[in-house]
């Protein structure tokens, strides 16, 4: 394999594991009851995910770029997504916390299922709204979601 697809690869599945870690650390926090913020591993991803689109733009790959069999994108964004989707990563997370691990793998199965026709329309009318009024949706939804379960 070439210098260039085996980069490509390392930072994809670099980035592909960060991701993980994220989603696994939301686990553990929705599995404790509390609302997910911003954190460490949230940072890690972007900036992983962000490496991996700089790296993509830099190789300059030409239009008929195969990795296996995938032809990639000339969009380094669409690229980065398919390359992450190529890439084998690894969960490092294993189990978290003993008392809430039971709740976090539920809530990981949960969150990995597609979403629903309903879901998707949900998506879309969230999509629409200006930023303000859709982050302030969202924080009435976590609010609500808390209250229901106290």
């Amino acid at each position: 394999m070439d210098p260039t697809r085996s980069m490509l690869l390392a930072l994809a599945r670099h980035a592909e594991e960060a991701r993980l870690r994220w989603h696994a650390e939301r686990a553990a926090v929705r599995a404790r009851g509390e609302t997910p913020a911003r954190t460490e591993a949230y940072a890690y991803h972007v900036q992983a995910n962000l490496s991996l689109i700089t790296a993509i733009r830099a190789a300059d790959l030409p239009a008929s770029f195969r990795l296996y069999d995938t032809t990639l994108s000339r969009d380094p964004l669409t690229a980065a997504e398919q390359l992450r989707q190529v890439a084998s990563a690894y969960d490092h997370s294993g189990p978290i916390e003993a008392a809430h691990e039971a709740a976090r793998l539920v809530y990981k199965a949960a969150f990995a299922e597609p979403i629903s026709a309903q879901e998707q329309q949900y998506v879309d009318l969230l999509a629409g709204l200006p930023v303000a009024r859709r982050d302030k949706v969202v924080e009435l939804a976590e609010e609500r979601a808390r209250h229901a379960e106290a």
